[in-house]
């Protein structure tokens, strides 16, 4: 029995964000042979729920907000979450900087209140010397208000309401298509040593409690099922997948991953947009003539 644990955004999820029928049927395949399934992401909970059961999928277990969360067949096993200080200074250091982001936390998901006028504001000086800037950034914040929408954010109105209403914090997300900015936010807040800085797309950074990573959430996983680490996959694509990389024992890279990701990996797949998790699985996992 193998334990196969899988990222969502660039690996599961197509770019559309649905998880394709062939993805979905390979996943199947697995469960109905006697493995498990695991899904190991940055996204939420009830994102991770509401995707699955659009392609009636129901994992074994979940390693949420980069293992914040851990759940093992229904059951919540693990929570990790930040110094409710140490977010308040994050949050405050955002918004003056004139940063988007959003924050996964107990009581749903916040923003402050001009979050998507900073984000249009990159967004326009991302898209004002490319080829069809216009279209590009009419198609991008159609796609960014669309996951607003489905996230029913809440607005953070000061950062100190962290504190105030006692509010669990997991994951801040920050999201900016301009690279040098999201430079300076490393650069500022990487040796911090009560957060850990992420990245799960080159458009974005995830800070979280230095404790919360994939790789962890699932090595608790595994321990509190009694689950084989020898017998363990993992399929991803990028930054925030390689603590997933390093517990598994065998490592699938995308087609898509970034090129250090590839690197690290055992094995490649092909892209998320032509099934790379079906191939995976049905080359790697449930093929016999695989060897480790």
């Amino acid at each position: 029995m193998n334990t196969v644990a899988i990222d969502m955004d660039g690996t599961l999820l197509h770019t559309d964000g649905y998880v394709s029928k062939k993805n979905a049927d390979a996943l199947r395949r697995l469960q109905n042979e006697g493995h498990n399934v695991v899904i190991a992401t940055g996204r939420g909970v009830n994102d991770v729920e509401r995707l699955l059961k659009n392609a009636d999928l129901t994992p074994d277990g979940i390693v949420a907000l980069n293992g914040s969360i851990v759940s093992w067949q229904g059951e919540r096993i693990r929570e990790m979450y930040m110094d409710s200080n140490d977010a308040v200074q994050l949050a405050t250091w955002l918004d003056n900087n004139e940063y988007y982001y959003h924050i996964n936390t107990g009581d749903g998901v916040y923003s402050p209140p001009r979050s998507r006028e900073f984000f249009m504001n990159d967004l326009e000086i991302y898209t004002q010397d490319k080829e069809k800037g216009e279209e590009m950034k009419e198609a991008i914040r159609r796609r960014a208000d669309g996951h607003r929408r489905q996230a029913q954010m809440k607005e953070l109105t000061s950062p100190s309401l962290i504190t105030e209403n006692n509010i669990t914090v997991y994951k801040f997300l920050i999201i900016s298509m301009l690279e040098p900015k999201l430079k300076s936010c490393v650069k500022y807040w990487g040796d911090y040593n009560n957060i850990l800085v992420t990245s799960s797309g080159r458009d974005n950074l995830e800070i979280m409690h230095p404790e919360t990573q994939k790789g962890k959430g699932l090595l608790h996983l595994l321990n509190h099922a009694d689950l084989d680490v020898e017998s363990t996959f993992a399929i991803g694509d990028n930054f925030n997948d390689l603590p997933l990389f390093n517990v598994a024992a065998t490592s699938i890279a995308m087609g898509n991953a970034e090129e250090d990701v590839k690197r690290l990996s055992t094995r490649e797949t092909l892209s998320h947009d032509d099934d790379g998790v079906a191939y995976a699985i049905d080359s790697f996992i449930l093929d016999p003539s695989y060897s480790k």
